[in-house]
């Protein structure tokens, strides 16, 4: 019985790297013959890259993204809600009205008040509509007062509302030159041309002058010439005929201009004028 073959190990002297055997390509050293140097095994190639631009399918060439309306289904099983949008609301007629009527000052304001509640009960988009009739209301009504305390102050109130009064005045009060009445006695005649006011005092004080008669005109402007001419004829007349005693007197006149004629004022204002200085009795009146 023979003894089995003793397993050999690898001789330190010899390379562990050369080509085992069976490998194909590389020839197999012969039983018996030297040793040969060894062969370096090829190095591995990389397999070549293939080069394939198309997705997978269901998926996007730049990235797992998912489609909305898919994405929209993962998110529930309900899916989404909607929900109706409001109308928008109307604007409060009152607080419209407040500041359209704003410059009236009182009436703005209280209209800015009343949208302002209405505002609050049906809930509409005017709120500051109706701050803002109250602030404007607010600003006219103080202009407002401003101006007529003014024109209080200064007269111009009075001789608006004045009418022509005859005869004797109980206390001096300015008037305006359209508003002179028969038997008014005049305290001054200014020096200008132009007489707009003139002061009224007791026939029993001094004054310059006192009104005779009222002649109204009408038509045309005749002009600054002709009136003139009419009025001192149409004077003239008049104050002579008054018996004046001891009193000298002249006769004397006021005529519109242009302008007061075409606003309504035509009346020639006949007048007796004191020749010597100002009189201090009635001359019409008696």
């Amino acid at each position: 019985m023979g003894q089995p073959p003793l397993a050999s190990w690898p001789n330190p002297d010899q390379p562990s790297y050369g080509a085992p055997a069976g490998v194909p390509g590389q020839p197999t050293p012969a039983h018996g013959q030297g040793a040969q140097e060894p062969q370096v095994p090829p190095v591995p190639q990389m397999p070549a890259p293939q080069h394939s631009f198309a997705p997978p399918s269901g998926q996007s060439m730049y990235g797992n993204h998912q489609p909305a309306a898919q994405a929209a289904q993962q998110q529930g099983g309900y899916g989404s809600f909607t929900f109706p949008v409001a109308p928008r609301q109307k604007l409060e007629p009152l607080a419209i009205a407040g500041i359209a009527t704003a410059p009236l000052g009182p009436v703005g304001i209280g209209l800015g008040l009343l949208a302002r509640n209405r505002v609050k009960q049906t809930r509409r988009r005017s709120m500051a509509l109706a701050w803002t009739a109250v602030a404007l209301g607010a600003v006219f009504t103080v202009g407002w007062a401003l101006v007529t305390a003014v024109l209080s102050m200064n007269g111009t109130i009075d001789r608006a509302l004045e009418s022509p009064q005859p005869g004797d005045v109980a206390a001096a009060r300015t008037v305006a030159a359209a508003n002179l009445a028969v038997g008014n006695c005049i305290q001054t005649l200014p020096p200008a041309e132009q007489v707009g006011e003139v002061r009224l005092v007791p026939c029993a004080d001094e004054h310059i002058a006192q009104v005779v008669s009222l002649h109204p005109g009408s038509g045309d402007f005749p002009g600054a010439e002709q009136i003139a001419a009419d009025a001192t004829a149409t004077c003239t007349t008049e104050v002579e005929n008054i018996d004046a005693g001891d009193a000298s007197f002249v006769p004397w006149y006021l005529v519109p201009s242009q302008a007061g004629w075409d606003q309504g004022n035509t009346q020639v204002v006949c007048l007796l004028r004191g020749d010597a200085g100002p009189l201090n009795v009635d001359l019409v009146n008696t």
